[in-house]
């Protein structure tokens, strides 16, 4: 008799994140998932988004088992929708999570040159990981713009003397455009954050240790396809750095 394998959900979030959809992104997620759950003996049916509000809709109907989520996620849904962090992303060509603020020439130093103005992210839509966690609850008078392509927004800074915020290595790769990168500079560069969290949903923990040993295991050539060097242990000291942040403590 053939076994039937057991059909799991799976979120796969990256807030703001153009690409993360279903119809572009949901290939190789659903390729890499097929990868992962072989030696689990089971099968999974992700569901790809960018949107925290629809990450949401879907795990209360859905109920899927695991996801891979933006740290922002988790701080604000981690007791609502009983997630447990099992293990960190360690994203191909990031050497740590930080975000930086982006301005023109011009403009003032350090985080007080963001008073008053817009500041374009594709994190709009985690707003309080955003002024929380990221800011570090230094700056209240600035609205938030949210944006799914960074680059775009970077030029827009520098026609409108406004700001973005994007992620530090996205940063490094757009100072060395020759138009645009002598035209901006960081006003404000954040501490080293979490990096996305392989999260499980109420899962049981005797199950913990089989998975965590399965991702380790990963081969780079399956985890790069979907830009994640490698799976670690979760940094317990960062994350709850984080989580103080994010609770205004």
């Amino acid at each position: 008799m053939t076994a039937v394998m057991v059909l799991l959900g799976f979120l796969f979030l990256k807030t703001g994140e153009k690409f993360a959809t279903q119809e572009t992104a949901g290939p190789v997620v659903t390729e890499f998932m097929t990868t992962l759950a072989q030696p689990l003996s089971v099968k999974f049916a992700p569901w790809v988004g960018n949107d925290p509000a629809r990450a949401v809709e879907y795990v209360t109907a859905k109920k899927p088992s695991f996801g891979i989520v933006t740290p922002g996620f988790y701080l604000a849904y981690a007791k609502a929708l009983e997630m447990k962090p099992w293990m960190e992303v360690r994203r191909t060509g990031v050497g740590a999570e930080r975000y930086v603020a982006v301005m023109r020439k011009d403009a003032g130093e350090g985080v007080e040159a963001l008073r008053g103005k817009v500041v374009a992210t594709t994190l709009a839509a985690e707003e309080r990981f955003v002024r929380g966690v990221v800011l570090e609850d230094k700056l209240a008078e600035m609205r938030l713009k949210s944006v799914t392509d960074p680059e775009v927004a970077a030029f827009d800074v520098v026609e409108n003397g406004e700001a973005v915020l994007l992620e530090e290595a996205t940063w490094t790769a757009l100072a060395k455009d020759e138009e645009l990168g002598p035209k901006l500079k960081v006003v404000f560069r954040s501490a080293e954050l979490p990096g996305p969290l392989f999260v499980c949903f109420g899962q049981e923990k005797l199950v913990e240790e089989k998975v965590k040993a399965v991702l380790k295991g990963l081969d780079a050539a399956v985890t790069g396809k979907i830009r994640v060097e490698k799976f670690v242990d979760v940094n317990e000291e960062r994350l709850k750095q984080a989580e103080a942040r994010f609770h205004g403590k």
